[in-house]
């Protein structure tokens, strides 16, 4: 075998084994676990279906938690510079870093901390 069959069949193996971390197989169900931690960081913790807490992976598979805001200003503290009215909700992963989530087993409500202010996010199910 010539040197690049073989840097190929290593990149093979190696980008084999990191895309099967992550796959839906060893995603958790968010709903089925609690949690009562601080998500550091910038910006939004993130949009899209899977997404990382204390090492371990998750996806909102059944439910997902949102919040109806009292007030634009109040929108605007969860979400900077967020140009929405507050007749929307927000989901509880477009809040902006860092936050505190508090979140029972399969809890109808999550509670996220954010400066000492609490808001309670309401569990509803995914549209199929």
């Amino acid at each position: 075998m010539n040197y690049n069959t073989i840097l190929t069949i290593i990149f093979c193996l190696f980008l084999s084994l990191s895309c099967t971390e992550k796959s839906d197989k060893n995603l958790r169900d968010f709903d089925d676990y609690s949690f009562n931690t601080i998500i550091e960081g910038e910006g939004t913790y993130g949009i899209g279906y899977e997404f990382e807490i204390e090492k371990h992976w998750y996806a909102n598979k059944k439910y997902n938690f949102f919040y109806y805001t009292k007030s634009l200003a109040e929108r605007k503290f969860l979400i900077p510079g967020s140009l929405a009215n507050d007749e929307f909700p927000i989901s509880w992963r477009e809040v902006n870093l860092p936050f505190k989530i508090i979140k029972k087993a399969n809890s109808d409500t999550l509670l996220i901390i954010k400066n000492n202010k609490e808001f309670i996010f309401k569990r509803a199910k995914n549209s199929d």
